[in-house]
């Protein structure tokens, strides 16, 4: 899940921009992950609606870095977004 985010992004945006909202969704599912892994059966369901919208968001919009180099930008931005995760 969290490779397809890193991959793809949101429309319109800067890389940055689209890295933070991916990251942002990144966040949420780690979090919300660590929460279904504890026994959290409330964030079981608030984690499938996360995961859906990442992945809606990732075949929507998995076109927009197309070129070697505009993926590799992406991903560095993202990888340091997702290095905030609270």
């Amino acid at each position: 899940m969290i490779t397809s985010l890193i991959l793809t992004s949101c429309g319109g945006g800067s890389i940055e921009s689209d890295a933070k909202k991916i990251a942002n969704l990144a966040c949420k599912t780690i979090a919300l992950g660590e929460k279904v892994a504890s026994g959290d059966a409330s964030a079981a369901e608030e984690l499938e609606k996360v995961e859906a919208e990442g992945k809606s968001l990732s075949e929507e919009l998995e076109k927009k870095y197309s070129t070697k180099e505009e993926k590799e930008k992406f991903e560095k931005a993202v990888m340091e977004e997702i290095g905030k995760c609270k």
